[in-house]
């Protein structure tokens, strides 16, 4: 089975979209450093076809120290780490996502400072390997001439994953413009609100082209 980028990607992106505290969801569970507390017992969420287990540890070590942990774990482990999905930023925190191109199994860590001296370590697997099909409507345009789109539906969130050539400026810009017309307002930080829907765009950098993924919520308006 070949796995695509964008669902690779769009996995690693989901994961840390809907990671949050959840006996071993993965190998990479166990033997954290500085662990104070047990692993919780895992949760399951479905994404885009996709089952993705949820697990979570406290850890007294600091964040870039658990980064380095994972991330030469993982490199122990022969797991390919993109670096598309490094290059991807957090508000809060870091993370390391690394794929088993052997049985298409996506692993992502989660590092949350938690208060002082402790980190919230949520671990996170994806069976791409597994995946279901479920098709599910699109709720934005798509930047011309881009590649294949990758959509999950939870219930409470919609997302849209795909890769273009096009340049960060030109995709912000082109949103901008659709979702304006469709009664959308631009807001900073990549949202546009329409009553008590949000759309939130992010653009992971690339050499040769662009992951884009937006994410659509319904809530009470503001």
């Amino acid at each position: 089975m070949r796995l695509s980028r964008s669902l690779f990607l769009s996995a690693s992106l989901m994961t840390l979209l809907v990671a949050g505290p959840s006996v071993a969801v993965s190998p990479f569970i166990t033997d954290i450093p500085g662990a104070i507390s047990k692993p919780t017992m895992p949760e399951k969420t479905v994404v885009d076809g996709v089952t993705i287990e949820t697990s979570t540890v406290v850890s007294s070590k600091d964040v870039m120290t658990l980064k380095a942990h994972f991330r030469a774990r993982f490199n122990r482990s022969g797991l390919y780490m993109a670096g598309e999905t490094e290059a991807m930023k957090l508000k809060l925190g870091e993370h390391v996502t690394g794929l088993d191109t052997e049985n298409l199994i996506s692993y992502t860590v989660l590092l949350q400072p938690s208060g002082k001296g402790a980190t919230t370590v949520i671990v996170s697997s994806a069976n791409l390997g597994k995946r279901s099909m479920q098709p599910v409507p699109a709720f934005a345009p798509v930047y011309p001439g881009s590649g294949s789109v990758t959509s999950s539906q939870l219930e409470w969130m919609k997302s849209m994953t795909y890769a273009t050539t096009a340049t960060p400026a030109e995709i912000r810009a082109f949103y901008r413009e659709k979702l304006s017309a469709l009664g959308y307002e631009p807001l900073p930080d990549d949202e546009f609100v329409r009553g008590a829907e949000r759309i939130v765009l992010t653009v992971a950098p690339g050499v040769t082209e662009r992951t884009v993924l937006l994410v659509h919520e319904v809530g009470p308006p503001k």
